[in-house]
């Protein structure tokens, strides 16, 4: 069953109500929490005028009412975005080659060509950061006129499967400058759906005004009229799988497509910020010195600025020059209040040790404790509970890399007439956590002499940032010492036998 957009709202129903979750979410991440918590639209500037009664009196250029305003800051301390970027800076530590899983042959150079192309590595941190966020991150195949095969992510908002688990929508709006000022919107539609003819690709758009899609229009004209490029409508022959896919996190029986890592934490976080903020008021309103001064100053200046703007008021301006009163001894003198606040923050505190525990995540990783270890087992344990959560990831990210690396096989059979084995590639992972070069040296060292590991991947986990190149050289200088210290110079002579 496919999706149906002409007449209809965008998103389409059911996946709406998700879609506006993701939205709610990446507003929490992002630190916009001015946008979703009613307290923070509570702090509001607040602005008095007090109108002059005499406006003959005031300046060429000047403005004839006088305009007090204060403003209180709503302050943000997003832990958050901590939540959902802890576990991405974990994998993107630990994701290390990809490669085909043979030694030789083309699938080899296919892979180390897709690899190049998609750069894995670099969009790993966006791609697992965004899967917390979200809840769901996609991805698909793509192809280029010259033969280039890479896959991409996609926002989970952008995917939408068919109920029938036979197809899948791709879908987005466009934006384009009407030439008045205004923009014009289009939804671009990827469909791809398989049949007994193989997978069917079809490239689909439409109007839209507001949030309602329109009519469908025609996609060359559309291609045409602002100069882009639309792939043409075209069946895979025997594929048999979509060529994309998506990554879901914390999914459960209720939550198929997975549910966001900051959905248990959005009322803490706003608590935080409000106490922090309140705090802040409190600081501003009475930690800065008040001026006293006798209540005859008051009542001269504020009568001279009666005279003079028609108001009584006193403004610290006109307070830098006073008088002194010489028979009472009465000068302006400074009050500083002494606020006691230890409450709010191991309150504070509180609420941020809730906020780990929650979503998962060690407190060394926030920073609220000490995070070092004297070895790399006891940074693993202070790390525990992020390195958990970040492996069960890492588990999905594993599946998700191999299986689009090898739906660009299956694309490059189709469309490039090759003949590859549609395998999954080897992905090599290393530790999350940082240990010293002496300790990485020892335990890789103690890998290969007990045979537990080929020189070629401890020479390759020795040095990560070395090519391929240095890596075969070194296997080959290494080789190569150890053949000349096998040999031995002295001859042994063989036993004596009696005939």
């Amino acid at each position: 069953m496919t999706i149906i957009y002409s007449k209809k709202r965008f998103p389409p129903p059911p996946y709406d109500t998700e879609v506006e979750d993701m939205l709610y979410y990446r507003l929490l991440y992002s630190g916009d929490h001015d946008l979703i918590f009613p307290r923070a639209r509570s702090i509001q500037t607040t602005e008095r005028v007090i109108r002059r009664s005499r406006p003959g009196l005031h300046r060429r250029g000047r403005s004839t009412d006088i305009k007090i305003t204060s403003e209180h800051q709503y302050i943000v301390v997003n832990f958050a975005s901590l939540v959902a970027e802890v576990p991405a800076d974990l994998i993107n530590r630990a994701l290390g080659n990809v490669s085909a899983d043979v030694e030789t042959g083309p699938e080899l150079e296919f892979v180390s060509g897709v690899v190049t192309a998609s750069k894995p590595n670099d969009k790993i941190w966006a791609a697992v950061t965004q899967h917390q966020v979200d809840g769901l991150i996609a991805y698909r195949i793509r192809r280029s006129a010259n033969g280039k095969v890479w896959f991409e992510w996609l926002l989970g908002d952008r995917y939408f499967p068919h109920e029938d688990g036979n197809g899948a929508d791709l879908a987005w709006i466009e934006e384009w400058d009407d030439g008045k000022g205004g923009k014009l919107k289009f939804l671009r539609v990827e469909r791809q759906l398989l049949s007994d003819d193989g997978l069917a690709i079809q490239q689909m758009v439409f109007k839209m005004d507001g949030d309602a899609v329109g009519d469908q229009i025609d996609t060359e004209q559309y291609a045409a009229t602002y100069e882009i490029e639309i792939p043409e409508d075209e069946t895979l022959k025997d594929v048999s799988e979509l060529l994309c896919g998506f990554v879901v996190n914390d999914e459960t029986l209720l939550h198929p497509r997975g549910r966001s890592a900051l959905r248990n934490i959005d009322t803490i976080q706003e608590e935080i910020n409000w106490t922090i903020t309140r705090d802040s008021i409190v600081f501003d309103k009475h930690g800065k010195p008040k001026l006293a001064i006798p209540r005859a100053l008051w009542d001269t200046v504020a009568n001279q600025n009666q005279r003079d703007y028609g108001a009584r008021f006193v403004r610290g301006a006109d307070l830098e020059v006073v008088s002194f009163d010489e028979k009472t001894g009465a000068v302006p003198q400074y009050i500083v209040w002494d606020a006691k606040t230890e409450q709010s923050f191991e309150h504070v505190n509180r609420l941020i040790r809730y906020m780990l525990a929650v979503s998962k995540t060690s407190i060394q990783a926030a920073g609220m404790e000490n995070a070092k270890g004297d070895t790399g087992i006891a940074l693993l344990y202070l790390w525990i509970q992020s390195v958990i959560k970040a492996d069960a990831i890492k588990g999905k990210f594993d599946v998700a890399i191999k299986d689009a690396i090898r739906k660009c096989m299956l694309l490059e059979n189709a469309l490039g007439s090759a003949d590859l084995k549609p395998v999954n590639p080897v992905i090599e992972w290393g530790d999350m956590l940082p240990k010293a070069e002496s300790e990485k040296d020892t335990e890789e060292t103690n890998k290969y002499e007990k045979g537990v590991q080929s020189l070629e991947t401890t020479v390759r986990k020795l040095h990560p940032d070395w090519s391929e190149d240095a890596i075969a050289a070194e296997i080959q200088k290494i080789q190569d010492e150890k053949a000349v210290d096998s040999l031995n110079p002295t001859y042994v002579q063989p036993p004596r036998v009696t005939v």
